[in-house]
């Protein structure tokens, strides 16, 4: 399966920034606010794992052999 990239960046930095903003505005629920970050807190974790994932694979397509 190849990775996209870009996509796997757009993610992350769409997690990220809605962390900061959901972290930083009013909520009148708690929980609501606690779940949305969770969610985006784990959309973000698994953004930077496919990040690292594609990363490993494509320094072993570089067929450097030593």
């Amino acid at each position: 399966m190849k990775i996209n990239k870009d996509l796997i960046d757009a993610v992350l930095m769409l997690s990220v920034i809605g962390l900061v903003l959901v972290g930083t505005s009013e909520f009148n629920d708690e929980t609501a606010k606690n779940i949305t970050m969770i969610a985006l807190g784990i959309s973000a974790v698994a953004a930077l794992v496919l990040r690292f994932i594609g990363g490993i694979k494509e320094s072993g397509k570089s067929g450097h052999s030593h």
